[in-house]
């Protein structure tokens, strides 16, 4: 049954995004698990989650986990530095703890990241990024991460982003979140913005909302601030990275004017909303959004006569009542002969 409103369509929209209930307490409880074994091992002092599964942005399926292991102390004078190995021989330390707890794990099976060990456990469906780093004694949130095809630690401000993330998530009143995954998943729509990361997405939205929206308007918001931005620097949500710098002209332009038509689609979804006529609205959104949001209902013949006759067109060329359509209908003069 199609949502009888504008705002039911964007909350079933909401929901088909989250991740898998199971899966997610299963990521959570192995989460758990690998931190005891490697604390109980002397290798990790703690540990804690990363990207976009930490900061609840992540659309389903669950793919893959990051991990951040923090290691004990101890081991930074044998192993913290660049051109001692220190990378790679955490990483074998994680490995063996790890493969003594679970001895049907596999590791790098998929890929060998160069800042983390890729775990894959025989009885999840996603994988393990376990990151070993060191803390920054020189401040408080950053950590130093391990780069083993460099052999070398590179500074990370990865708790500040979730930190950041977290602070504008209560700011709204925890819309926001949910309100990124939209984005993502109108990114994933657009074969123009195959380009962008997530992570991209997450900061333009980030620098757009600041304070509770309802969903439709929020991402009116954001698409009309990205439609602008791109043709700019975009720096992530902690003002540290610009991750635009690689951007040519011509992928900029096709960014904006990508993002630009979307925003004019949404603005035309909201009169349309406001006059009434909600099936039309999303009708609109779902062709802006493509799948997962809800289709509207069919409209019937008669009811598409009768708005022909006076309302208008909307961009999706369905004919409403409403005059706010894209393209106002123009009643003709009846034809006649001098």
């Amino acid at each position: 049954m199609a949502p009888r409103t504008t705002g039911e369509a964007f909350r079933e929209f909401d929901v088909a995004l989250n991740l898998d209930r199971r899966e997610l307490e299963q990521a959570q409880r192995r989460h758990q698990e690998v931190t005891e074994v490697l604390t109980e091992a002397g290798i990790a002092s703690s540990t804690f989650l990363q990207g976009s599964f930490a900061r609840k942005t992540m659309l389903k399926p669950l793919k893959d986990v990051d991990m951040i292991v923090l290691l004990a102390e101890d081991h930074r004078q044998r192993w913290f530095g660049a051109g001692k190995g220190g990378p790679a021989a955490s990483m074998a330390a994680i490995r063996q703890a790890v493969a003594a707890r679970w001895p049907d794990a596999h590791f790098d099976e998929d890929k060998q990241p160069a800042h983390a060990l890729q775990v894959t456990f025989a009885d999840c469906t996603f994988t393990f990024d376990l990151v070993p780093a060191f803390e920054d004694g020189d401040t408080e949130e950053g950590v130093f991460i391990a780069d083993r095809d460099l052999d070398r630690w590179e500074w990370s401000n990865t708790r500040t982003l979730r930190r950041v993330i977290r602070e504008r998530n209560l700011a709204t009143v925890g819309a926001f979140v949910h309100q990124v995954r939209m984005g993502k998943s109108f990114k994933t729509n657009q074969p123009t913005l195959e380009k962008l990361s997530g992570l991209v997405v997450e900061s333009l939205w980030y620098a757009a909302i600041t304070k509770k929206l309802a969903h439709a308007t929020a991402t009116v918001t954001a698409l009309e601030y990205a439609a602008e931005a791109v043709m700019g620097n975009v720096y992530d949500p902690t003002g540290v990275d610009d991750l635009a710098k690689d951007w040519t002209p011509g992928e900029r332009s096709r960014f904006s004017q990508t993002f630009s038509i979307a925003a004019k689609r949404g603005r035309e979804a909201q009169r349309l909303a406001a006059d009434g006529d909600h099936q039309a609205a999303i009708d609109i959104w779902h062709t802006v959004f493509g799948e997962p949001f809800p289709a509207p209902t069919a409209q019937p013949a008669a009811q598409a006569l009768a708005a022909l006759s006076a309302g208008s067109i909307t961009s999706t060329g369905r004919a409403v009542t409403s005059q706010r359509g894209a393209q106002t209908n123009r009643p003709a003069r009846s034809w006649r002969t001098r």
